[in-house]
């Protein structure tokens, strides 16, 4: 028994590389002493002046705007999905080294980062918005243009934008914009550590991109309205973008340094299949490239291995998360050796060849000017189910399967069922429920109406019984006598109501994408009911940040109007903001009995503003 735990501990230990000896340190920006941070701020200015390469395979070569311009050719594929954590990854590892390529940045320091999650209630303070540094966080410019420090109008011109992804039409074209509000709050540290309990990729990139949405947060207070860093195509313009990154790519470090399998877990989705790097299918796998840059996933997702070389110092913001339960490490956890090819001289693209270099992009919906990419936003990584008819012969259907509306006798509407044939495994399936039913578990009863979920059941199961009832049939689709469509999940007890004449683009577990013709997609979700407020009689009612040496504020709350014109589900956002007022709340009536945050002033040289 001994022999075997020490060899299971010799496996484990040796699926971690040793080829980095020496790892650079990433430290948190408050931590650098002013000559470091001088020093950083004189190579981003070295980066910005460098001519454009449009190459992504040399960082040595590489300018600020190649980051920029490649981020935004690549941001449709990079967010709301699973490749979202390693493309971000690898392109820090080619800024980091651009940096020190330039002369500016000592090759021993990795990129710093803002842990902005420690100083939540004043964040705006923070010597990062300095003259001396990167300008103010807001802006007296009428174009929202920053004015002061290294960046400042006059300075730095923002990328050429030959796509129009900025969508700015008006004013300065040229100026980086930047017009937070100051008095705004960010998600406290003590709140976005619940974002590192979940037991799986799936599950953690699941409830950190929709549910926490610690990452869009960072975006859009500090980018503010018309911001460059609001844009989730362009927003690498605004050098704020690393130091937010960095700290977006800690988090996700920090939940891998938990277990030694959590170093090597990766799955989900990517956006479709038609992504450039896929095999023509849109399931995620360790042994494709990340877009716009030279790396399989398998080579980013140790940061101390044979391709990274890089760790995290702690900050103030690293509140110890509750204990997981850490899967087995089992030699196949180790990281593959990749199946794809690239052609080595392949460098002036911002897609590397994938399988069968396929390069095309599908166009997407076009971004409004102020607008955040919708998956950015509210999408959770939910595991995409392909919309086809199942293939089965059914009493007078043809040979090749499909069967006719006429030929299903029906109680009221016409009823098609749709699916996957081949999922990979109905347990792969009910890995994302997981991340789902913890996310149903904190909103009570999210399981929307079953009323008519299945007005043609009856009728139904006598012609279609087998299908119908196999596990991978994820869903039914049921035409009504008005021309509506009800989605009904087959393994959820929840409905989505679809409108007459909207055409169904897509089924998702929590949502459904549709359009009317010629219009724009829009995103239907399942009625739920909304968890209301209820105000702690013991705890402080609107805290006004920087009023109390401990107490929280509350951060902003986003309206109905702004989640709808976003495809956002009104009653979600609703809840989850009455649901963190009252942990916040709850923490406020211990009056610092029980222990501050990170972000409570008392810990910042606290004095009344």
């Amino acid at each position: 028994m001994i022999m075997q735990t020490l060899l299971a501990v010799a496996a484990a230990a040796g699926l971690a590389s040793a080829a980095c000896s020496n790892p650079r340190i990433r430290m948190e920006w408050h931590d650098l002493s002013p000559d470091q941070k001088a020093a950083y701020v004189r190579a981003t200015v070295a980066l910005a002046g460098r001519p454009v390469s449009g190459q992504y395979d040399d960082p040595s070569r590489m300018a600020w705007h190649d980051f920029v311009q490649t981020h935004s050719r690549n941001a449709y594929w990079a967010h709301g999905n699973a490749q979202f954590y390693p493309y971000h990854r690898a392109m820090m590892w080619q800024f980091e080294n651009a940096l020190i390529s330039t002369g500016e940045w000592p090759s021993s320091m990795g990129v710093p980062y803002f842990d902005w999650s420690a100083m939540s209630q004043n964040w705006w303070t923070s010597d990062i918005f300095s003259d001396q540094y990167f300008g103010s966080a807001t802006s007296k410019d009428k174009d929202g243009c920053v004015l002061t420090g290294a960046f400042a109008k006059g300075k730095y011109k923002v990328a050429d934008d030959p796509e129009g992804s900025r969508g700015i039409t008006t004013g300065d074209l040229t100026c980086l914009r930047r017009n937070a509000r100051s008095g705004a709050v960010l998600p406290d540290a003590t709140e976005i550590t619940r974002g590192l309990a979940p037991n799986s990729y799936t599950e953690f990139t699941g409830y950190n991109l929709d549910n926490g949405n610690y990452h869009a947060s960072g975006h859009v207070t500090i980018g503010g309205d018309g911001g460059d860093l609001s844009n989730p195509s362009i927003s690498p313009n605004d050098p704020l973008f690393y130091l937010h990154h960095g700290f977006v790519d800690k988090y996700w470090w920090r939940w891998q340094q938990q277990c030694q399998a959590f170093k090597y877990d990766y799955e989900g989705r990517l956006k479709s299949a038609d992504d450039p790097m896929s095999h023509g299918s849109d399931q995620a796998s360790k042994d494709l490239y990340v877009n716009s840059y030279p790396f399989i996933v398998a080579d980013l997702l140790e940061s101390e291995g044979d391709t990274l070389c890089y760790r995290y110092s702690q900050s103030k913001g690293d509140v110890t998360p509750q204990a997981v339960s850490c899967p087995a490490v089992t030699t196949t956890s180790a990281i593959p050796k990749p199946t794809t090819s690239r052609d080595p001289s392949d460098t002036n693209t911002d897609r590397p060849t994938g399988t069968g270099g396929r390069t095309s992009v599908p166009v997407r919906p076009t971004v409004a000017a102020n607008s955040l990419d919708d998956n950015w936003l509210n999408v959770a990584l939910v595991r995409m189910i392909e919309k086809k008819k199942v293939v089965w012969k059914v009493g007078g259907a043809s040979d090749d399967g499909q069967v006719s509306l006429q030929d299903i006798p029906t109680a009221g509407g016409d009823i098609v069922v749709f699916g996957r044939d081949e999922l990979e495994s109905f347990s792969d399936a009910e890995t994302t429920t997981d991340a789902e039913a913890a996310t149903e578990t904190e909103f009570a009863s999210r399981t929307g109406t079953a009323t008519g979920t299945l007005t043609a059941t009856a009728t139904a199961t006598a012609v279609a019984t087998e299908p119908a009832a196999k596990p991978n049939h994820l869903y039914i689709e049921t035409r009504n006598a008005d021309n509506s469509t009800t989605i009904s999940y087959t393994n959820f007890h929840k409905t989505i109501e679809v409108p007459a004449e909207y055409e169904i683009v897509a089924v998702y577990l929590s949502s459904v994408t549709a359009q009317l013709p010629g219009g724009p997609l829009k995103r239907f979700f399942p009625a739920m009911p909304v968890i209301e407020y209820v105000p702690n009689p013991e705890a402080p009612q609107e805290v006004v940040a920087g009023s109390h040496p401990c107490h929280l504020a509350y951060p902003d709350p986003i309206t109905c109007e702004y989640a709808e014109a976003m495809n956002m589900s009104c009653d979600m956002v609703t809840s989850k903001h009455a649901l963190l007022k009252m942990r916040i709340d709850e923490f406020n009536a211990a009056n610092c009995q029980n222990g501050t945050s990170p972000s409570s002033l008392v810990n910042h040289g606290w004095s009344a503003m």
